[in-house]
């Protein structure tokens, strides 16, 4: 694909992810890796931005969490920028699944989960993972036995050049920006 495309995809998946938490009624606040938050340009603009902490995603992503309930939260929701089909009602649901459950997921379709959510904070799904896996999803439901879960709509995230192939929509605007049809 190269890296030039590869950077426009990611793009496109900011500004979708961006769009979608403009329209929440509750707080956003963002966690980031890499550089600076200055580097997200028009994305997220109206969100504080804090850099994650951690070695890897199970300690990045407990970090989060836990600083969302020591502010007080009662009920946090956490999504990646991989995902294509976020829609408004798709965060919407996954809050109010958790009025009636301790976790929600949303599966993806490669053994991970797109988006968690919880009510109190669940260390153990956060350890002992093997991060990007096809049994990440399975490990952590283990780790709930004895807690009321929700599982949302499986949905595919995109890791790899074959999940871009399940949005048509996206490869269409991935075409016309990088082949433009010519002027007559």
């Amino acid at each position: 694909m190269g890296e030039e495309k590869a950077l426009w995809i990611y793009q496109q998946l900011l500004d979708r992810t961006d769009a979608v938490l403009q329209q929440c009624s509750g707080d956003v606040h963002i966690f980031y890796a890499g550089g600076a938050a200055t580097e997200f340009g028009n994305c997220f603009q109206r969100f504080p931005k804090t850099k994650q902490q951690g070695s890897d995603l199970g300690e990045r992503m407990e970090a989060a969490f836990r600083w969302g309930f020591t502010q007080g939260y009662p009920k946090i929701v956490g999504i990646g920028t991989d995902l294509w089909g976020i829609n408004q009602s798709l965060l919407e649901g996954a809050l109010s699944a958790l009025d009636g459950t301790e976790v929600v997921f949303g599966p993806a379709t490669d053994g991970g989960y797109y988006l968690l959510g919880m009510k109190t904070l669940q260390e153990a799904l956060f350890r002992d993972k093997v991060w990007s896996s096809d049994r990440v999803l399975r490990d952590s439901l283990n780790d709930l036995v004895s807690k009321r879960i929700a599982l949302l709509e499986e949905k595919s995230d995109l890791d790899c050049v074959d999940d871009l192939l399940l949005y048509p929509d996206l490869v269409s605007r991935l075409h016309a920006h990088f082949n433009p049809t010519p002027k007559k």
